[in-house]
């Protein structure tokens, strides 16, 4: 019924998604079926456009599904929270702006499914040295992946990038940071303009994040050196 019928009329409403559960809840075993991986999108259908207690009902859903993943065969796990990426945003504005009660369950969720990080390097002021234009880039170390480079910005003490990096994680980067250091390619002057240390985990849950980012160690004849920075997480 779930595969053939009921998906295929669309009617998916809170009563049927309160049958669902108590389907999951009774029969665990069903939750690794394909059906039930087939369930997904609408229970993400569900949440973007249902009533609140539709939505209730299908993040109720989405939580049975995902307890049931460390049992599962790692093909099936993996297909179900690949699905279940599609809400990423819709979770994150739950966190935000949903009812309370719904909070505990999107950031369960949220902490669990694969999405990619994107940091956009925005420009950087008072990039200043005493002769000449300095020559910036900024090289970007994530984890264990390999190092990240801008373009080398020759056009004065606050220097536009607005370059984007992405990485893409089978689930959150919870405890990482991202490191950044601002140098100078330049022959005159600094070799480097400093660093700067950035705990990423925020982001996840917001969706995007964004800010100036003083780099360390901070100027003592001026003011300080910072990196306009945005971040996002998404599916």
């Amino acid at each position: 019924a779930i595969e053939k019928d009921l998906w295929a009329t669309g009617a998916v409403n809170e009563e049927y998604l309160k049958a669902l559960n108590s389907l999951f809840s009774n029969f665990p075993r069903l939750r690794a079926t394909e059906p039930a991986t087939l369930s997904i999108p609408h229970l993400v259908t569900s949440l973007k456009t249902g009533s609140e207690a539709t939505q209730e009902a299908a993040l109720d859903a989405l939580f049975l599904l995902r307890q049931a993943w460390s049992a599962c065969p790692a093909e099936v796990s993996r297909a179900q929270s690949v699905a279940a990426a599609d809400a990423i945003p819709l979770l994150q504005y739950l966190i935000q702006s949903g009812p309370p009660r719904f909070q505990e369950k999107a950031e369960f969720l949220l902490q669990c499914l694969p999405g990619t990080l994107v940091v956009i390097i925005k420009r950087g002021n008072n990039m200043k040295q005493s002769v000449g234009n300095p020559s910036v880039f900024c090289k970007l170390t994530l984890g264990n992946t390999s190092p990240r480079q801008t373009k080398v910005v020759s056009t004065g003490p606050n220097p536009e990038w607005d370059e984007s990096f992405a990485w893409t994680f089978e689930s959150p980067p919870k405890g990482q940071k991202l490191h950044i250091s601002c140098k100078n390619k330049s022959k005159m002057g600094k070799s480097s303009f400093g660093k700067v240390t950035i705990q990423i985990d925020r982001v996840v849950m917001l969706g995007a994040v964004s800010g100036e980012y003083t780099l360390l160690p901070e100027s003592k004849t001026g003011p300080s050196r910072n990196l306009e920075i945005e971040f996002q997480w998404s599916n």
